[in-house]
């Protein structure tokens, strides 16, 4: 197989080679090009060269009038111009990929850290922290799962299309996934898709900037001030940009460090479920924290939807948990083979991020009851029954009561990094 596909490179880099020699003779006026059908160069060629003999290539060069009137300098080869030409573009391309910074040496990744890694990151939000329990609150488990499927299928659909794309002769390189599609579908198709997947990344951004700020005030209340979400947020977003401005290879390294701190911020929300309510929290006073209870699930399992919120409400909600996916295809060219990786990786990344949310919603619904997910933290034996319409209290509330914080607000400082990673 590896000969075989060996074989099917170069016949299909003879053939663009071919094209391109026959267009520069076509401009430069030489009337025919010989031959370049033969793959397997002979012992000795027609003019006595070996394949270790130094091309020849005479120093005078010829004029030659374009159609445009132009005047263009072409080097006059002898018997050996079809090499001359193939060794010519061969050699535009490695300059290329030098100065595109391929150098010969470069590791490269595998699906797990090229691929899986970054995926998940870019999916694993703000709102997987801080909003999967209010969804709960308002939706109920059964709708709530019916999101997640809904959402997943889509996710779904994107990465098989994705895959066919860079598994069945498109190309996956540094352009993205706008290369890829406006290759497959033409530019008219990539240029409406390259543009809507812009600004889609654009404003998930933006949500995980102000996702971070919203976390930060939580952690330090003090931080609160006017116009405190824009003046820090772009502060957020000042310092991605500076990081990203360092290319994909610095973007790649800082992966895994973002990676630890996210599966942490994941197992402190895990442990914090399974064991809640805890004394030293605060939640055992709680009416509302029951801690994992079938009585619990079964009263979230229906909708307990308030003023203004519907179905379509929490679906909008969650769907960015889906989003980000195509993280692999813009990091092909790190990737050692990158249609085997993409579509490896990519599915990889979705069918766990699907099953990671399944059990994250079961747990929110069994742990506690809809009011106080909904935002109602209060003690009902205190008179504290009202909900509280300040979400950074709430979001303080219920990080500080049911997730685990090993050391003074852990929680909050892995949400912020996890956010803008």
């Amino acid at each position: 197989q590896a000969a075989s596909l060996t074989g099917w490179r170069s016949l299909c880099r003879r053939r663009a080679v071919d094209h391109d020699a026959r267009h520069w003779c076509a401009r430069s006026g030489m009337a025919t090009l010989p031959s370049l059908a033969p793959v397997v160069r002979q012992p000795t060629d027609d003019a006595g060269l070996t394949p270790s003999s130094p091309l020849r290539i005479h120093a005078q060069t010829t004029a030659a009038a374009d159609d445009s009137g132009f005047l263009m300098s072409r080097p006059s080869v002898d018997s050996a111009g079809p090499s001359f030409l193939i060794n010519d573009v061969l050699d535009r391309k490695r300059s290329n990929d030098e100065v595109n910074g391929e150098a010969p040496g470069t590791k490269k990744k595998g699906a797990f850290s090229g691929v899986f890694i970054p995926t998940c990151e870019n999916m694993w939000g703000v709102l997987v922290f801080l909003r999967f329990y209010y969804i709960v609150g308002e939706a109920g488990i059964l709708q709530t799962l019916c999101v997640v499927l809904l959402s997943f299928a889509s996710a779904f659909c994107t990465t098989a299309s994705m895959s066919s794309i860079a598994s069945s002769g498109g190309l996956a390189s540094r352009g993205g996934p706008y290369h890829m599609i406006s290759r497959a579908m033409g530019p008219a198709v990539g240029a409406c898709v390259g543009l809507m997947y812009w600004l889609a990344i654009t404003m998930l951004v933006v949500l995980e900037c102000l996702g971070s700020v919203e976390s930060l005030v939580m952690a330090v209340p003090s931080m609160e001030f006017y116009l405190h979400m824009q003046a820090i947020g772009s502060a957020f977003l000042l310092g991605l940009t500076l990081t990203v401005w360092g290319g994909i290879n610095v973007v790649t390294k800082l992966g895994m460090f973002f990676a630890i701190v996210v599966f942490f911020t994941l197992f402190s929300f895990y442990f914090g479920l399974l064991t809640a309510p805890r004394a030293q929290s605060g939640a055992a006073s709680n009416p509302h924290i029951t801690g994992l209870s079938m009585e619990t699930f079964w009263s979230n399992l229906g909708t307990h939807y308030t003023q203004g919120n519907t179905f379509g409400t929490v679906l909008s909600l969650f769907y960015p948990c889906f989003t980000g996916i195509l993280s692999g295809a813009n990091r092909a060219d790190v990737l050692r083979d990158p249609p085997k990786h993409i579509r490896r990786g990519t599915f990889a990344a979705i069918i766990f991020s699907l099953l990671m949310y399944t059990s994250l919603f079961l747990l929110w619904g069994s742990v506690a009851d809809y009011r106080y997910l909904q935002g109602d933290i209060g003690d009902e034996s205190n008179g504290e029954s009202e909900a509280r319409t300040d979400h950074f209290a709430v979001g303080r509330a219920v990080v500080e009561q049911i997730v685990w914080n090993p050391f003074p607000k852990s929680a909050f400082i892995g949400i912020i990094i996890a956010s803008l990673s």
